[in-house]
């Protein structure tokens, strides 16, 4: 990856938002972390600074196209461009477990607003200056369970196959102004928000049906991410790489 690209990571205050934000500054970017939460992601830049790392913190709303592009401004402004826009902010953590005819309509449309709506206004938002560069890459975090499918959590599993479709359609029509549009679709990962959705049996019956039996770390996701982004995926475009083990194939 070229020293200082810079590269916008939404949800990067926890979980694998933080994890993808700290792997890309060890790759040499300046980070962006977007969030609603801490800041923008307070804690994160300054786990980036303390390794030497170039990074800043921009509270965002994924749901506001005021908010999304008030964003983009700033750091096209603070950077002198965009590179790179990593799609990772999400409703998962706190989830729980839920019948289909249980699901609460105002989560229902929560989760849609953040996990889909949010993917697009925050490509929106960048756009602009991903053009002025005559390049970029965008990586949508989606999810095994659109591969799957995953019982009682019919709203998350309907949002992530919305950001494998997004991808694709944003590929298409973004091609031609050489933009990389993929996705990362992580199997069940070993954050503290899976960790309270789902009972521990569940979680090693998961990792038992992997060719690879072992848990899943946010590390394991963020190279495949990485990877996204570099230069070295500049003809990969469309794809969703899928990141569990070999839990299912794609």
């Amino acid at each position: 990856m070229q020293d200082q690209r810079v590269c916008i990571v939404t949800g990067a205050a926890q979980g694998l938002g933080r994890e993808f934000a700290v792997r890309l500054a060890e790759k040499g970017a300046a980070v962006v972390c977007a969030d609603i939460q801490d800041d923008g992601g307070r804690e994160t830049v300054q786990q980036i600074e303390k390794s030497g790392g170039r990074a800043m913190a921009i509270r965002t709303d994924v749901t506001s196209v005021q908010s999304t592009e008030a964003m983009a401004r700033r750091v096209a402004s603070e950077f002198d461009g965009i590179d790179a826009l990593v799609n990772n902010a999400g409703i998962y953590a706190g989830l729980k477990l839920r019948a289909l005819d249980e699901l609460d309509v105002e989560e229902w449309d929560r989760v849609m607003a953040v996990n889909v709506r949010g993917v697009w206004l925050a490509t929106r938002a960048v756009l602009p200056y991903m053009r002025q560069r005559g390049k970029g890459k965008i990586v949508n975090i989606a999810s095994g369970v659109a591969i799957n499918g995953a019982p009682f959590l019919l709203h998350y599993v309907a949002s992530k196959g919305a950001v494998v479709s997004l991808t694709r359609s944003m590929a298409r029509e973004l091609g031609q102004y050489n933009i990389c549009v993929n996705s990362v679709a992580p199997g069940l990962t070993m954050t503290q928000a899976s960790i309270d959705i789902f009972p521990p049996e569940s979680i090693a019956k998961n990792f038992q049906s992997r060719c690879i039996q072992r848990e899943e770390q946010p590390e394991d996701v963020a190279g495949a991410v990485a990877f996204l982004v570099s230069d070295e995926a500049d003809l990969i475009t469309g794809q969703m790489l899928v990141v569990n083990g070999g839990q299912a194939f794609h």
